[in-house]
């Protein structure tokens, strides 16, 4: 999980996949995901056939289980974004919901996640620690300050332009988040460190599911100053998300509902198959 809580609009894009023909990636998750983590892993073909397997067989339950919850949560949002004045406690039910949605599907696809690396042999766990740190040297570029302006440019992914007003508000929200990059960066390359270290024992499934689960899910893991900032980024993101909510022009909205009513489109009927 991110260490800081984000606009809805971009909790939203977490939610939904980014490409435009969602039915076919959709359909097609168990080779896109199969081939993307095997190029990430540097998989064998068999380690590889086994994971699009495993793929295939949770894309079954995810259509069953997660696409209604989704779907709720789509309905969720467009039952706000159509009041004026949101209150604090619809948009904290909004945040709390969909954060709990992304936990679900984080915590479902632990026991995949771990069977996958407890395959790994000696090469390729070398292959996954230079990922692992380039993907710190990544989220340590983007904690610059272009960062408000990538926020905003997500939000008019969705609503479109924003006016000057909007993006200054958005602007000074990401300025009143509290910095803990260095904190950050920190602990993932010890948490990091314990995992290559934890997949050099051999360990059992049962044990890699629970350091996934204690580094992904459990934030009081992190300790108290990524907790706490976690839980202040919660306070900011959460206003500044009611207050632009209630700034949205009525075309901006209209652009808002128009995307959630093609998603909730594609969720249903693929929720019917």
């Amino acid at each position: 999980m991110s260490g800081r809580l984000i606009p809805v609009f971009c909790l939203l894009a977490f939610l939904l996949t980014a490409c435009s023909r969602v039915e076919l990636v959709y359909e097609n998750a168990d080779w896109l995901g199969a081939r993307q983590v095997a190029n990430y892993l540097d998989l064998s073909s068999d380690q590889r056939g086994l994971l699009r397997e495993e793929i295939q067989a949770y894309r079954e339950f995810h259509r069953a289980q997660r696409l209604p919850e989704m779907i709720a949560w789509l309905d969720q949002l467009e039952t706000v974004l159509a009041q004026s004045q949101p209150s604090d406690e619809t948009v904290a039910m909004l945040f709390d919901d969909g954060e709990a949605l992304l936990r679900r599907k984080a915590a479902d696809v632990i026991p995949l996640t771990a069977s996958t690396l407890r395959s790994l042999d000696s090469s390729q766990r070398i292959n996954l620690a230079e990922q692992l740190a380039e993907g710190r040297r990544e989220y340590a570029e983007e904690r610059t300050p272009e960062r408000a302006e990538r926020t905003v440019q997500r939000v008019e992914a969705w609503a479109g332009s924003l006016g000057p007003g909007q993006r200054a508000h958005l602007e000074r929200c990401d300025q009143r988040l509290p910095d803990v990059t260095a904190d950050w960066l920190s602990w993932r390359a010890a948490r990091e460190k314990a995992l290559l270290t934890l997949l050099e024992t051999k360990p059992e499934q049962e044990a890699v599911e629970h350091f996934l689960h204690d580094w992904w899910l459990n934030d009081a893991a992190r300790g108290p100053v990524l907790e706490t900032a976690r839980i202040e980024s919660r306070v900011v993101w959460q206003e500044c998300s009611r207050t632009l909510f209630a700034t949205l022009t009525t075309a901006q909205r209209d652009a808002v509902r128009s995307q959630l009513e093609r998603y909730r489109g594609n969720f249903t009927s693929l929720a019917a198959r």
